[in-house]
Formats: structure tokens, sequence, C-alpha cells
């Protein structure tokens, strides 16, 4: 079966101009962060809450991207927003600029890619542990063909007498055999919820990523699940 792909490159643009006339004039800039976040809709599709990494849930005041999903689903994504001062009882809102959808699908086993695995290079510029979810900035070489990413599931192990579970992944990468123009951000963000049992305290992730200059590279964490 031809795994479909359906994410691309997207370069996260964020571009804030002003002018002034004077001091009185001057553009005061809101507090606006830039993070990975869940991202919930509602009956009608467009996003309704999202909840940080840290556990906390803000309501959509408004949407400025526009963005609508599939009703009453999930997504991932990289946001720019602003948390408003005009709360009220219903609790925190927050009023979002621009984001991006990440690419988060659930990882899967080697026999699933019946065409091979491609590994070409990326470089990581930054990997942490969200909430039950790996976050992964890559910076890639690219020109003008699609580039396409997933998660492999080399393995997962488990002691049975400890319980001890050790999750292996590696990157999804094909450069469609692009040139190496000029380089882009990709971010992903893996979902790990999957690989948690009844009970599970704690699992060691292991992800692989083949680098431009030093190859295979695996960075390890221990992975906590939220509702611990």
């Amino acid at each position: 079966m031809r795994i479909k792909f359906n994410h691309i490159i997207i370069l996260l643009l964020f571009i804030i101009s002003f002018s002034s006339c004077g001091k009185e004039d001057a553009y005061v800039y809101p507090p606006v962060k830039l993070e990975y976040l869940t991202a919930e809709s509602g009956p009608n599709g467009s996003l309704q809450y999202v909840v940080t990494d840290d556990g906390e849930r803000f309501d959509v005041s408004e949407d400025l991207s526009g963005t609508v999903i599939a009703s009453d689903s999930s997504i991932r994504i990289v946001s720019n927003y602003e948390i408003l001062k005009d709360a009220d009882a219903r609790g925190k809102k927050i009023k979002l600029y621009a984001l991006l959808k990440t690419i988060s699908p659930q990882p899967l086993p080697v026999s699933s890619f019946t065409e091979g695995l491609k590994t070409d290079p990326a470089d990581v510029l930054s990997m942490w542990l969200g909430r039950d979810y790996l976050n992964i900035t890559l910076s890639i070489k690219m020109h003008t063909e699609k580039h396409r990413f997933h998660f492999v599931e080399k393995s997962v192990d488990t002691d049975v007498t400890t319980g001890y579970k050790a999750v292996h992944l590696q990157l999804y990468h094909d450069a469609g055999n692009d040139l190496e123009a000029f380089t882009r951000r990709a971010y992903l963000s893996v979902p790990l919820s999957k690989y948690v049992e009844n009970n599970t305290e704690e699992i060691v992730v292991y992800f692989s990523v083949n680098t431009y200059d030093d190859g295979l590279k695996t960075y390890r964490f221990d992975y906590v699940p939220s509702s611990n």
C-alpha cells in the first residue's frame, strides 16, 4: 500500500511593520508569543480553543488566519498568539495572529513503507518534549521540490518484569532529489500517546535524524505521559 503524505514544507513568516510621525503616534507591539499548541475546533470547523504544552487552556477570541478544519477535531499548530486581558468568567482568551499546521502523523512501523525508507538529511535546530508530543524544528536545504516527512517506528521494546519501555523512532525525509539551494524550516510534532498503556509512568524515546554534516544522530528523551 502506498503511503500518501499531505504535509509539505511551509515557511513560517510573521512580519509586523509600522510607521510613526512622532512620539505620540509610536506603535506599541502586543505581547505576542510563538509556540507549539494543540488546537480544537467546534461544530463549524473554526478553532474554538487551544491547549499549551504546559496544559493551559485558552478560548480563541479571534483567529486572524481564518483556519477551518474538520468539525470537532484537533490539530497541532505553531502559532503567533496574544493572551488577551479582557478574559471573562468563562476562562482565558487568546488572539491568533498567524499559524501553520505542524507535520504530525502517527509513527508507522518500517513494514508500512513499502517503497523503502527515505532518510534524506536535515539539521535539527531544536527538539524537546511537549504535552504528549516530541516537538522538532528542522532546517532543510531545498529549492523547488516538495519535501515529504513521516515518523518511522523502528522498534518498541518492553521489559515485562520492570515495565520499562523504549521506543526507537526515525525521521522519514524524502527531498525528491531537490537542489540544496537555500534553507527553510520545517515544524514537526510527533504524537507519543499511542505508546502509553495502563499505568505507564515513563517511556524512553529515541529519535534519530540523518544530518547533513554528522550523519545519523540519535536524541534521547524521558517521556512522562501527561495523565500521570
